[in-house]
């Protein structure tokens, strides 16, 4: 048995064949292929051997995967795809492979698997793993001793594994439930310097493996969630000159999440943490053999297990690395742990705040409060910890321009807190996330109970296709799960940039200082700020497309002095003024978007076009009405509200509908 696993791209295909690797060359970072990494090391400890095939960074052609396949001559292969985003590229790769090799094991893991219906069907896959990897692949293997051709299974034998979906002999979908996981105390740290093998063997160079280390060269890389220089803390600023020129490596400590967000896909289920062996002997390793003096943390939940986060701080202060840590819940830090973290070596913390509408928080299932948000990040501040008042996301179920707005003048008051520019973003697109559907997730489930998101198979994969077109700030790929209409959604991304500015200004007035400071004030974060960005993002349009004609670029600037305007409008005018000019051009905007991409005839390219008015479900929607009836946070959960439509449709009976709630409910 042959054994090769990869990596697989994320994002479409005409986007995913130009290489990461160096950094800078891609529209992306080179990442570090974490999953494949761990399946590596459990299989070679337990007397299998495998080659990582790295084709993320790489990026090959299909003629170069089709003469690196041949080469290789693989048995079995396992496709690591970390986002649903990854799935043209599963469908890509799995036909090359079946074409090439008609009896291959081909087997999926990673979240694309909350799709396994999809993939099975209209892929070339064989089987999925559902959850944590490690074990269920072991198992498989041991499988494909005895059973070595997919074409002839042994079904009596798949059943045993949980942790699978594959089509069986019925030709249905069949999941055996969700995968057993490994004891924390059965981590392994992967092995970096396999991937140095990998790479010379598929991508000619081994020491390409030093481009998965960000060099610590700019000051920003000292302090990444912000973006000017004098908002660092003098820490940052002296770990930059001190360490110049070295590494920064990215680290887990955790695996899983305290939290159950309706929007985020739970792979793996509970919170397990790594050995505090394990977790220093890797820190030395990344030290001496790659030059590394900071890591970034990031787990999927930083921080919640407080007796293991102090262990983690006092081993980065022990070994002089400092560190960065994301993802972590507001609730998970108080006043002394961040002055502890402080002392030993923290630079910067990100967490997770999603909304300033108590409600949407309560939609989502953050468990919080936008006052918990506000007194972890003044507590920050007060510390001398570096922190980012952005992470914002709009378009949850039960969103209106009025939570939209609590929002925005959440954020610009926490901007101003912290005395952030609110701004540092793009001047046109705000650091906003829409809330996408992905697979696996409440929210998923929801979309396809309205009607937004279809049920048949054509239907799902069209979605998936076009959500790998971007991520998750293109208002291109948002279903509509709101009762506005998609016209007032666009909407909403220009209110909440500039209801924003609006009370940035207002905070500054507010202020109990001279005059001549709040006038200094606005000029600095409400006028020069603004002409900075208009010249630096029409620079890098310029930039970024250099055969770019006159008239367009006359386009361009006209856009960004239409931004201008509004932005220094927003200063002094009024809101009942303000808002519905701000409405008048986003609607322009949205009318010009609609006549240069939506699809008259044939085959839309993007969901924001996409027409579902035949298959809307409007009794099962989450009106105000029926949030105005609940009265516990518990009962505003978008989950409570999935479960009650759930019952409304009909309770899974076969076979098959339990395989697909398997999928639905995730972890």
């Amino acid at each position: 048995m042959k054994i090769l696993l990869c990596s697989v791209p994320v994002g479409p295909l005409d986007r995913t064949l130009k290489p990461l690797f160096p950094q800078g060359s891609g529209w992306e970072p080179p990442a570090l292929p974490v999953g494949i990494l761990r399946i590596n090391a459990w299989i070679e400890k337990n007397g299998y051997n495998s080659d990582i095939y790295d084709i993320n960074n790489l990026r090959p052609s299909d003629e170069k995967l089709i003469e690196t396949f041949k080469r290789y001559k693989p048995t079995v292969v396992g496709l690591s795809a970390p986002l649903s985003h990854c799935y043209p590229n599963v469908k890509r790769i799995s036909k090359i492979l079946r074409e090439l090799f008609p009896d291959i094991c081909i087997v999926v893991g990673g979240p694309l698997t909350g799709s396994s219906n999809v993939v099975l069907y209209k892929t070339e896959v064989d089987i999925c793993v559902i959850g944590d990897g490690e074990i269920p692949f072991l198992k498989l293997l041991d499988y494909f001793k005895l059973n070595p051709n997919p074409r002839q299974p042994d079904f009596s034998g798949l059943y045993q594994i949980k942790g699978l979906a594959f089509i069986d002999e019925n030709k249905e979908i069949k999941v055996t439930g969700n995968a057993e996981q490994l004891p924390a105390s059965e981590f392994i740290y992967p092995d970096i310097d396999i991937l140095r093998s990998g790479l010379e063997e598929f991508g000619g160079n081994g020491d390409l493996v030093d481009e998965l280390f960000m060099s610590i060269d700019e000051i920003s890389d000292s302090n990444p969630t912000s973006q000017v220089d004098d908002q660092l803390y003098p820490e940052g600023i002296n770990f930059h000159k001190k360490n110049k020129g070295k590494k920064i490596a990215q680290l887990q400590a955790v695996r899983g999440c305290v939290a159950r967000c309706t929007f985020c896909q739970r792979y793996t289920k509970g919170y397990r943490i790594y050995p505090h062996e394990q977790l220093e002997n890797q820190i030395i390793k990344l030290k001496e053999k790659y030059n590394v003096r900071a890591v970034n943390i990031d787990d999927e939940n930083s921080l919640s297990n407080r007796a293991q986060s102090y262990e983690m701080a006092r081993l980065f202060k022990k070994h002089d690395i400092y560190w960065r840590c994301q993802g972590v819940r507001v609730t998970s830090v108080t006043y002394e742990d961040l002055k502890f973290y402080k002392e030993h070596n923290m630079l910067t913390i990100r967490f997770g705040i999603e909304s300033g509408s108590q409600k949407i928080l309560d939609i989502m299932e953050k468990k919080f409060t936008p006052k918990d948000v506000w007194d972890t990040l003044e507590n920050c501040k007060k510390v001398g910890v570096s922190t980012s008042a952005d992470g914002f996301m709009i378009g949850m179920p039960g969103e209106t321009k009025e939570t939209v707005a609590e929002s925005a003048e959440f954020s610009a008051q926490l901007h101003y807190m912290l005395g952030d520019a609110v701004d540092s973003g793009s001047l046109l697109r705000p650091f906003l996330s829409l809330a996408m559907a992905i697979p696996g997730t409440p929210l998923y489930e929801y979309s396809q109970q309205i009607g937004v998101i279809g049920k048949t198979l054509e239907q799902e994969e069209d979605y998936l296709i076009r959500i790998s077109e971007d991520k998750f700030t293109n208002i291109m790929n948002y279903v509509n799960k709101t009762e506005a209409s998609i016209e007032e959604v666009h909407y909403w991304f220009y209110l909440f940039q500039y209801a924003g500015k609006k009370a940035y200004a207002s905070s500054i007035m507010k202020d109990n200082k001279p005059i001549k400071h709040k006038l200094l004030q606005i000029y600095k974060h409400g006028i020069k700020n603004v002409i900075i960005n208009v010249v630096n993002e029409f620079k890098g349009r310029v930039e970024a497309d250099k055969t770019a004609k006159l008239l367009t670029k006359i386009k361009w600037f006209v856009l960004l002095t239409i931004g201008v305007v509004l932005s220094l409008s927003s200063i002094i005018l009024p809101k009942a003024i303000l808002f519905p000019i701000v409405r008048a051009y986003a609607n322009l905007r949205f009318r010009s978007l609609k006549k240069k991409n939506k699809v008259n005839k044939g085959k839309q390219k993007y969901n924001l076009f996409v027409d579902h008015s035949d298959d809307l479900l409007n009794d099962l929607r989450i009106t105000e009405n029926r949030i105005s009836k609940t009265s516990r946070q518990k009962d505003r959960s978008l989950r409570t509200f999935v479960t009650e439509n759930r019952d409304q449709i009909s309770p899974a009976i076969t076979s098959v509908e339990k395989s697909m709630q398997i999928l639905a409910k995730g972890q």
